[in-house]
């Protein structure tokens, strides 16, 4: 399994030290399992996908690559893992912060596309999972097999929120009732086709920027001035994926 030596302890890499552990999980001496999840998701973000290392993961922790299959059972069942983990976080975040917003149809609507650039700046290499997760893996049978309907149960309910923003924005107000989710998107489409490829548009662009603000701007590549940039460009997408939801 890849472990020490019996009798013996793990030597782990001089950075992983309990004030390390608690700000980045809040634990100061996590679970080994939980060790290998959290400090795959610190790395993948700091790094991206295509520069991650299973083996540098398992050797700072003190053991060998044989170590993770046993836990995850490859290195796509770990990181499948951490994207469910993440993912759900993120989330969360973007609904936080759109409940958040003033009691309008449009602030409701700027602050749920504002919270998906803001976290998926965050997340950084992340973002490539996120957005696209079964492409993202050596194996996506594996990925899907082990995280499959929670993912696909996971981006429905996101998709379902964003379109009942849209159909908020589109009345003019906020729907004391919302759509049912038993049968969406086809009550959404019987209702209001429009309102459904206005939120397939807007998940599908902000994914498209997302991905180039955590690849280019969030990696140190580009300078203050082309950051700027990137954010106005950022603001002024906003603006033109709202404006262009015509009233109902």
């Amino acid at each position: 399994m890849g472990r020490p030596a019996k009798g013996t302890r793990p030597i782990v890499d001089s950075s992983l030290t309990p004030s390390f552990w608690r700000e980045l999980m809040g634990e100061s001496d996590p679970s080994q399992r939980d060790q290998f999840l959290w400090l795959t998701i610190y790395l993948v973000q700091k790094m991206g996908l295509a520069q991650f290392k299973v083996s540098q993961v398992a050797k700072m922790l003190g053991y060998s690559v044989a170590m993770v299959n046993h836990l995850f059972g490859s290195r796509d069942g770990l990181i499948a893992e951490c994207a469910q983990m993440v993912h759900r976080t993120y989330a969360q975040n973007v609904i936080d912060q759109t409940e958040s917003a003033p009691r309008t149809p449009r602030a409701r609507l700027e602050a749920y596309v504002r919270a998906r650039y803001d976290e998926g700046r965050r997340l950084g290499g992340w973002s490539q999972v996120l957005n696209y997760p079964f492409y993202s893996f050596e194996s996506p049978e594996i990925a899907y097999a082990r995280v499959g309907s929670s993912f696909n149960d996971s981006f429905g309910r996101y998709l379902f929120y964003l379109t009942q923003l849209v159909l908020d924005y589109r009345s003019g107000s906020i729907a004391e009732t919302p759509i049912s989710r038993d049968d969406f998107p086809n009550n959404v489409l019987a209702i209001d086709e429009l309102a459904f490829l206005h939120a397939v548009t807007i998940a599908t662009t902000t994914s498209g920027a997302v991905m180039w603000m955590a690849g280019r701007i969030e990696n140190g590549a580009d300078t203050p001035e082309i950051m700027t940039v990137a954010a106005e460009t950022i603001e002024q997408q906003l603006r033109l994926l709202i404006d262009a939801i015509p009233a109902r």
